[in-house]
């Protein structure tokens, strides 16, 4: 957990600079169950959680409210797998953009969302975002790739949204 005040400057905006909110703390999970557990401590006592990837979002969704923790998802950095037949990837929400991408083209393929930020953004937050880029209206944006979620509730429960054998259409 992050509570220094100088190591906190960097979490008080995403690329919109001209806002500033300074967080409670940041906390950075690895995995689903440590998202879990964080959650619900913060649900029991009250405290206000804003998820955040790697802040490259210009519409102000990474910023904490008053009092807020920020949950940075830069650790959750896994691909979990990979499955070119079937177009599939499992990821982690704090993959960058450009390393699925990376991952995928030995098969031929690639992520088609192209944000200017994709060097550096991660799918969580393209997510978030419904993140598209100069390419989207050929290809589409972010809820057009999505499938399927895991989810992390307010109060630490999991929900799973769609799957691999959902339909996206």
């Amino acid at each position: 957990m992050i509570t220094d005040p100088a190591r906190l400057l960097v979490y008080e905006s995403d690329g919109l600079t001209a806002y500033r909110t300074a967080p409670r703390a940041v906390v950075l999970p690895a995995t689903t169950e440590e998202v879990v557990a964080v959650m619900k401590l913060l649900h029991a006592e009250g405290i206000p959680v804003v998820p955040r990837g790697a802040g490259t979002g210009l519409s102000g969704g990474a910023l904490a409210s008053p009092g807020a923790v920020i949950l940075g998802t830069s650790r959750m950095n896994r691909i979990l797998s990979l499955d070119p037949e079937n177009r599939l990837a499992r990821l982690q929400p704090g993959v960058v953009n450009t390393r699925l991408s990376d991952a995928a083209r030995p098969h031929g393929l690639y992520y088609a969302p192209d944000p200017s930020s994709q060097t550096t953004c991660t799918i969580g937050g393209n997510v978030a975002e419904n993140s598209g880029g100069p390419h989207c209206l050929k290809y589409g944006v972010t809820s057009r790739y999505v499938v399927g979620l895991t989810v992390v509730l307010a109060d630490g429960e999991v929900v799973v949204l769609g799957g691999a054998g959902a339909d996206p259409y």
